[in-house]
């Protein structure tokens, strides 16, 4: 019961963060109505791509996972009283009674909110007591807490404990590991309950959040239909588990980057195609289309390849649908990242370069 509660808050923690990182734009720009969904989904993608910036500078010049933790502590500290702070001044602005929001939202939604809460907690208590041991999901935790262990940044090979001589590119950019390490140690959690209980937690609110605002701009904010639409996605993860789909991920190895990548990141593309659809000229989601396209390859590498095909068969097409090069330029914007990254791995394997883990 401890151990379950002390899940729960912890995912609530991680969700807390990613809202005070997404209401930050949400707040600047203020033209929409504010969505609580939105910013947690634009905050998850803004802290995993400042994270990495505070990470890979770290790594580069070897320093422990300790300096790591103190600088990432004072980022997340200034950018949450910011946060706060901004959220206050725009509530001012807008004389806005929080209360009777949420008083008017639970009225009019109530019932159906508590069975979508209702749905992803009996998601998250299968999937989290289901037995999960993959040569993959084995890597994510020796990861975790070898860094933890030895107040190193992936140092040290994850599989045999050896020193590395050199940093792994296919790893490099996706520090998404490096900061469950970073909260494993700042709260003292253990490495294997952090990445099984609390981030296979924090990948199914997600994934259903993706879901929740995919099936409000699908049915036109009938949030019954959204229900039945999320309802309906929990049963195909449950009993459509095969290698070729994302619920496999979901299910069977939710603690990895790869399964944000498949249920977070490419429905969450497929969401803002939706938005890009209804209004091609409002830049606030190419701009979030960007900000998903710098942040993906910070969870999984696998994005670097992922990220612009989908883009490229979902939303570049719109450029010769629309007649509109502004279209194309965009899309082609938000490939870039995952090209270039593409083309540094390419460079790596071909022997042009090699970063070492000690100085000289």
């Amino acid at each position: 019961m401890i151990r379950a509660g002390m899940a729960v808050l912890l995912m609530l923690f991680n969700l807390i963060l990613y809202f005070l990182f997404g209401s930050i734009p949400a707040n600047i720009m203020g033209k929409r109505p504010f969505s609580v969904t939105k910013a947690v989904f634009t905050g998850f993608f803004l802290y995993y791509l400042l994270f990495a910036f505070a990470c890979i500078p770290v790594m580069l010049f070897f320093r422990p996972l300790s300096l790591l933790t103190s600088v990432w502590v004072t980022i997340m500290i200034t950018i949450c009283a910011f946060s706060i702070l901004l959220f206050i001044i725009s509530l001012m602005k807008r004389k806005t009674d929080v209360r009777v929001l949420i008083r008017d939202r639970m009225k009019n939604d109530g019932i159906w909110l508590v069975i979508i809460l209702a749905v992803t907690a009996l998601e998250a208590f299968i999937i989290i007591n289901n037995y999960q041991f993959t040569l993959d999901a084995a890597y994510y935790v020796a990861n975790v807490t070898t860094s933890v262990q030895t107040d190193t940044i992936n140092i040290y090979d994850p599989y045999t404990g050896n020193w590395q001589d050199h940093f792994e590119m296919r790893y490099f950019f996706a520090v998404f590991p490096q900061n469950d390490a970073v909260l494993c140690d700042i709260t003292g959690v253990h490495p294997l309950i952090w990445c099984k209980t609390t981030m296979t937690g924090v990948s199914i609110l997600m994934t259903n959040l993706v879901l929740y605002m995919t099936g409000k701009k699908l049915f036109l904010g009938n949030i019954r239909k959204t229900t039945l639409f999320i309802v309906f996605a929990g049963i195909m993860n449950f009993f459509f588990t095969t290698i070729f789909t994302p619920s496999v991920f979901l299910t069977t190895r939710s603690y990895e980057g790869k399964c944000l990548l498949a249920n977070v990141v490419i429905p969450g593309v497929f969401y803002i195609y939706i938005s890009i659809l209804e209004d091609t000229k409002n830049n606030e989601n190419w701009l979030l289309l960007f900000l998903v396209a710098l942040g993906a390859p910070v969870l999984s590498s696998s994005s670097n390849m992922l990220l612009p095909a989908m883009i490229a068969l979902t939303i570049l097409p719109l450029s010769v649908i629309k007649k509109d090069l502004t279209i194309a330029l965009k899309s082609f914007a938000c490939m870039m990242p995952g090209i270039i990254l593409v083309l540094v791995y390419v460079a790596y394997v071909k022997g042009m370069f090699v970063l070492h883990t000690y100085p000289g």
